[in-house]
């Protein structure tokens, strides 16, 4: 499998592109490592109308906006995973 969904990890980083388009979509976000590296985390999500129904649509999210992020992780350790939930800079969760 793809993501390994027996973990769950957060990230909190800045917003670099939002991807609102089929067959689903992603959200590339910056995140500075423990040794202070940034690293581009991607992130996929459902399609189009699983995330319309969750209240996500093309402008939920802007580059520049900071987020936090829980993914099930990629398997092979790559940075990024499966989204579960996403917590916008006014605290509202997208689940």
């Amino acid at each position: 499998a793809m993501f390994d969904h027996t973990k769950q990890v957060s990230m909190t980083g800045t917003v670099t592109e939002f991807g609102f388009r089929n067959p689903h979509v992603f959200l590339y976000v910056d995140v500075k490592s423990e040794n202070g590296e940034t690293v581009n985390y991607w992130v996929e999500m459902s399609n189009l109308t699983n995330m319309i129904r969750r209240g996500i649509g093309k402008a939920t999210f802007k580059t520049g906006d900071k987020v936090t992020v829980n993914v099930h992780p990629l398997s092979d350790g790559r940075p990024g995973g499966s989204y579960i939930t996403i917590v916008a800079a006014d605290g509202k969760t997208y689940e």
